[in-house]
């Protein structure tokens, strides 16, 4: 799926209030956004110069006592989803995920029922990382191999967003824009890479619009090159691991109940990549279980096709696929499209 078509410096309108700005400046103007299908059907009328998307909030997730959560809360996105589906935007903006599987669930849950170009908020922290501790270029490997074609950054103080885009700029194969205050564009704040910028609840975009121009005039200085896909990320569901294509793999773990201890044991020896096997339906169940446990980037392999798409389903990481047990070139592109899969 391709970025939305934008040049540095655009925003995203979020106010039909907004539309004298792209009727005066459309250059300045990369995408709409409503807020439901009626205000999506007036903002086409006003803005038909430019995609206009819709804003599908994640819904709260439930409590989980045990293994499966992953599948409910991804058919309870579709149900959520479906009416919006249905108003046939542009774009959707995926936004207020309790945390990064939550939003990862919804993006499947997206990508089940539509094909249109996706746009991810993530809210950033300290450190590079999400408010539930997921590093945000664990977060961002993940989004951008199943679907998410924009990553808009949140954060409560702008050396959060220069820590985040600093991570991710070498990396992101996607479009990168950020959701803040106007003024701290008044700031010396750096920003590299961004390209799109998005008002904030309650704020008008002619101000942002003024200050972002600003900024992209003096915005090449921070920009970061993009590094050479030499070598592969895969994110283990909360941190990063940056691989190359002849990773040592350990032999097969299998997924049952001992995979705990299994996983404990393995930390201490020399493989940089776990293996696990999985041979029935509740080996599903056990490896959701444990995936607070994985440390290190995951070799799944499952004989059947079905059940290593469960597999994917809950794996929160991007799994590696090493040839066992081979699989229809067909059935590894679409793993490959809808989860990620990376293919050794």
């Amino acid at each position: 799926m391709e970025p939305i078509p934008l040049a540095r410096g655009q925003l995203i309108l979020t106010s039909p209030d907004d539309h004298t700005l792209l009727a005066r400046e459309p250059d300045r103007i990369a995408a709409a956004l409503a807020a439901n299908p009626d205000e999506l059907d007036r903002m086409r009328m006003t803005c038909p110069e430019v995609p206009v998307g819709l804003t599908l909030t994640c819904p709260p997730v439930p409590h989980f006592d045990a293994p499966p959560m992953t599948q409910p809360y991804i058919e309870r996105c579709r149900r959520v989803f479906r009416d919006g589906i249905a108003a046939e935007a542009d774009f959707y903006y995926l936004t207020g995920a309790a945390d990064f599987r939550a939003l990862r669930a919804a993006v499947l849950a997206m990508t089940d029922l539509t094909g249109a170009n996706l746009v991810a908020e993530l809210d950033v922290d300290a450190d590079a990382r999400l408010p539930d501790g997921v590093d945000v270029l664990a977060a961002a490997a993940v989004l951008q191999r199943i679907g998410v074609s924009t990553i808009i950054l949140r954060a409560g103080e702008p050396a959060d967003l220069e820590d985040a885009l600093t991570a991710l700029a070498p990396y992101a194969r996607v479009s990168l824009g950020v959701r803040c205050p106007a003024v701290w564009l008044l700031r010396d704040v750096r920003l590299p890479n961004v390209e799109l910028f998005v008002p904030v609840p309650g704020e008008r975009a002619r101000r942002l619009a003024d200050l972002a121009r600003d900024y992209a005039a003096r915005a090449a200085s921070c920009t970061i090159e993009r590094l050479v896909d030499d070598v592969a990320l895969a994110p283990d569901g909360r941190d990063c691991h940056i691989i190359d294509w002849t990773t040592d793999i350990s032999d097969e773990v299998v997924c049952d109940h001992m995979l705990g201890e299994r996983l404990l044991e393995l930390e201490d020896q020399e493989p940089a990549a776990f293996k696990l096997l999985l041979q029935e339906e509740d080996d599903v169940l056990i490896l959701e279980e444990n995936l607070y446990m994985i440390t290190r980037p995951v070799c799944i392999c499952a004989e059947s096709p079905e059940l290593l798409e469960k597999a994917l389903r809950v794996y929160a990481g991007l799994a590696l696929y090493d040839g066992t047990w081979e699989q229809e070139p067909r059935i590894l592109k679409y793993f490959t499209e809808k989860y990620g899969l990376i293919c050794m």
